[in-house]
């Protein structure tokens, strides 16, 4: 007799795993990821990760600049009202279901492990063609 093995966690699963564990609570928005994977509340707006590459893009860049480059790389993306993510998101943090990240060494060591494993490890992705690029001398 041999016991069934059961499915492993799809990419989404791992991702919402580890956005928990850094926010300190369940996401109030659905995620799907480029596996066909999928994890959250059905009614919510869904977090589209195109592909591995955002979570790349995320690795070098992370916080808000790697997000907004991987958005408009279209690496991510938001199926449903962008704004209703966002109040989502908002009224986690001030219900206080939700902080910011806080992230020990222990955590940074198993994203990477993560991130390694998802296939999301590699070189800097380039800087978007149309992000703004500084100029001439600076200003003294």
């Amino acid at each position: 007799m041999t016991t069934a093995r059961p499915d492993r966690p799809g990419a989404a699963h791992r991702l919402a795993a580890l956005a928990e564990d850094a926010l300190g609570g369940p996401l109030p928005l659905r995620l799907r990821a480029w596996d066909g994977s999928e994890t959250g509340p059905q009614d919510a707006p869904v977090i589209v990760v195109r592909t591995r590459r955002a979570l790349r893009r995320l690795l070098w860049q992370p916080g808000e600049l790697g997000l907004a480059q991987a958005y408009i790389t279209g690496e991510i993306d938001v199926e449903g009202d962008l704004a209703a993510g966002l109040r989502a998101m908002w009224g986690a943090v001030r219900e206080r279901t939700l902080h910011a990240p806080r992230l020990t060494a222990a955590d940074r060591v198993r994203a990477a492990g993560t991130a390694l494993r998802l296939g999301a490890v590699g070189p800097r992705p380039p800087t978007p063609p149309s992000q703004a690029r500084l100029r001439g001398g600076l200003h003294t």
